[in-house]
């Protein structure tokens, strides 16, 4: 087994009048050929928007895109199913890009809007379609939030399941056993094992096996249980 801590400070970020948004792997300017991806996980950021901030309609193809909200409310538009929606927290939703998607996102509330979205690459590129489903982070433990099983709440075309979960001091939680297991702090403090991480620090872990976490203070947490990669991790 073999962890890889990515602490927040290390990580790239994108600022404008509007955006702040915080990349774990290379991303528009930001390019490292060594960090390009984990397991399916080609982009994996944390967005601030202000108030009247987002994205005019622009295109993507070839990836799935999950956002998990935090605060605040996001309006997403596409011209594949989607149509005119209002995503916040206890939703999430799921844009399937297919051979092309044209979509917005802008900040629908009068504060400021955060959210993780994550793209992966999929086994097989489907037609293009949006999906978002009501959903809650587990207390003391993790939810299943999308997944290829059918038992979840947003379904994936890559195999790869994502989990949330909200603790509280002093709870533990197992990580699931794969070859691919990405940890996000999205608030709070945990142990690792023996490795402390805080808000905005994230873990790769390849080979997982038999790996606690220790809450140390009120925590939301987001993992990615993968089991094959698109790229192949440089050799220490």
């Amino acid at each position: 087994m073999r962890i890889d801590v990515r602490p927040s400070s290390a990580r790239f970020v994108t600022r404008t009048e509007w955006l702040e948004s915080r990349h774990c792997f290379s991303y528009g300017a930001h390019y490292d050929p060594g960090n390009v991806g984990f397991g399916t996980l080609v982009a994996h950021n944390d967005d601030v928007l202000e108030p009247g901030g987002g994205f005019a309609d622009h295109p993507h193809r070839g990836v799935e895109i999950v956002t998990w909200m935090v605060s605040g409310a996001l309006r997403h538009s596409d011209d594949h199913g989607g149509g005119s929606r209002i995503v916040q927290p206890g939703t999430v939703q799921r844009l399937r890009t297919g051979a092309g998607v044209v979509h917005s996102e802008v900040n629908a509330s009068d504060n400021i809007a955060r959210y993780i979205q994550m793209w992966l690459m999929p086994d097989d590129e489907l037609p293009a379609a949006y999906d978002v489903a009501e959903v809650s982070a587990g207390e003391g433990g993790f939810a299943l939030i999308a997944s290829s099983t059918a038992d979840a709440p947003i379904s994936l075309c890559t195999k790869a399941a994502l989990l949330a979960g909200h603790f509280r001091p002093g709870d533990t939680a197992s990580l699931p056993p794969a070859a691919f297991v990405h940890l996000y702090v999205i608030d709070g403090a945990v142990l690792l094992g023996d490795v402390p991480l805080l808000a905005g620090d994230a873990a790769r872990v390849i080979d997982c096996t038999d790996l606690e976490i220790t809450v140390d203070g009120d925590s939301q947490l987001l993992v990615w249980v993968m089991e094959s990669s698109v790229w192949r991790p440089q050799p220490h």
